[in-house]
């Protein structure tokens, strides 16, 4: 599968500039979801071992989810043939 990421117009064609974009949006997705369950719930009152079993789900719901997406990307590409994954900047260049 290939990745088109399109910054300011210009297309990323960097094999590690495109790995640096993916890890980086998944550690900012981790960091965000940490900040969440060890700050907010606790303040809000959630007690921190509830907290940690929270985490433990999400890890495990996120293995699951990721390999169902790979496992049905898999399939469709073979039932539908080469398959193409954009990302574009939507808005129009005045």
């Amino acid at each position: 599968m290939t990745i088109r990421i399109v910054i300011n117009g210009n297309e990323v064609t960097n094999p590690f500039a495109k790995a640096f974009l993916v890890f980086g949006a998944v550690i900012v997705a981790a960091i965000t979801t940490a900040l969440v369950i060890f700050v907010l719930f606790p303040i809000i009152g959630i007690a921190v071992t509830l907290s940690a079993g929270f985490i433990v789900i999400c890890i495990v719901a996120t293995m699951v989810g990721i390999t169902t997406l790979a496992f049905g990307t898999v399939i469709l590409g073979l039932l539908l043939g080469v398959m193409e994954f954009r990302l574009e900047h939507t808005r129009k260049k005045k």
